[in-house]
């Protein structure tokens, strides 16, 4: 009565999708994959030993497309989202089969963890001490929503990159639920495909961007999403312009703060200053823009306004790792040293990455 179809498109995903499909293969009724007609390696033999329902599909630059023609061939009443290099632990799969039977909305958003064993990834969470077996595959991850277990009822995928299905759900006044289920993504530990992946998404968007594509989103936010992606790739200066463009055409808090966040970062104080305090005028209450002013203002040595700011943070985000660990910093170049290492301490306990950098931070000063 409550069948799920596993949906799923697939590229040269040899090394990924045997992983991934016995993840879920006691969760799911149906499987459907879609073969991307680029793919080279052995991904469509992979495929077939789990079902014989994979198909092709030409490959024309729209991941909507792709996405929609996948569930169209989903006869559950479910649908299960997810990428070859991703899997869904067991006590999982058994919520997922828990909410199928509840049937409370119309879809659920899933905790998305992107594995990476780079620590200086925005908001990164060690995976020392976890619950998942599958984290110790990396150091630590960071978290994202995402909307990957929805009814099977003709939504449709929107978006020809970073593509979503909730923008149909919710035109349809579909009730959407938060759970604390955990996809494990693992794709960014492979450092040459997920470079590669990231430069296809950045000359997709130039390429919308050129042709004045703008019927699905607005100039402004494709311009923001190049440089998003140019600086997940490391190249901050590439991005810088992309930003100045989108801030023309919209000041909004988005693109402030991470034009502010990479002129902090190239050491253009005073414009990243007044970038930041314009993102603080539309939303007072952000810890972050806080926090990156605390920053600001330590590299400035203005070390009493960034004790303000890092306080700030903290009152708004009680959780907020990073700024305990800045406020500590601020509190030893001050002299004080007890207050700074409780506030490493308390660091510590929120991030276990913060261990070695406030050790490493103590013998350097």
């Amino acid at each position: 009565m409550y069948k799920i179809s596993l949906c799923m498109i697939a590229r040269d995903e040899e090394k990924n999708l045997e992983n991934c499909l016995n993840s879920v293969k006691k969760l799911v009724d149906e499987i459907i994959i879609v073969i991307d007609t680029r793919s080279k390696d052995k991904t469509k033999e992979i495929a077939l030993k789990f079902t014989n329902k994979v198909f092709d599909f030409k490959w024309n630059d729209n991941f909507s497309e792709a996405r929609n023609f996948s569930i169209s061939k989903a006869t559950g009443n479910w649908i299960l989202v997810l990428d070859a290099d991703e899997v869904i632990a067991e006590k999982d799969c058994i919520k997922i089969r828990n909410l199928s039977e509840k049937d409370q909305a119309e879809a659920y958003y899933f905790t998305w963890r992107n594995y990476t064993n780079n620590t200086g990834v925005a908001n990164w969470i060690s995976c020392k001490n976890d619950e998942y077996e599958e984290s110790k595959q990396a150091a630590g991850f960071s978290i994202s929503k995402y909307l990957r277990f929805f009814k099977n009822k003709g939504y449709k995928y929107t978006g020809r990159i970073h593509e979503t299905i909730g923008t149909s759900i919710r035109k349809s006044n579909g009730k959407i639920f938060n759970t604390n289920i955990v996809i494990h993504h693992f794709g960014n530990l492979n450092k040459e495909k997920y470079a590669s992946k990231k430069e296809n998404y950045i000359e997709l968007l130039k390429k919308r961007l050129e042709q004045k594509d703008f019927k699905e989103k607005p100039e402004d936010f494709i311009c923001f999403e190049i440089a998003r992606e140019l600086t997940n790739a490391g190249k901050n200066k590439q991005a810088i312009p992309y930003l100045e463009k989108a801030i023309k055409i919209n000041e909004d808090i988005r693109y402030l703060f991470l034009l502010g966040s990479l002129h902090l970062v190239e050491e253009n104080y005073e414009i990243a200053e007044r970038l930041l305090k314009k993102a603080l005028i539309l939303n007072p209450r952000n810890a972050s823009i806080h926090n990156n002013l605390g920053i600001l203002y330590a590299e400035q040595k203005n070390l009493h306004k960034a004790v303000k700011k890092f306080e700030k943070a903290i009152k708004l985000n009680k959780r907020f790792a990073d700024a305990y660990f800045n406020l500590g910093t601020v509190y030893y170049e001050l002299g004080k040293t007890d207050n700074a290492n409780e506030l490493f301490k308390k660091a510590i306990e929120l991030n276990q990455n913060y261990k070695v950098r406030a050790e490493e931070y103590i013998k350097t000063h």
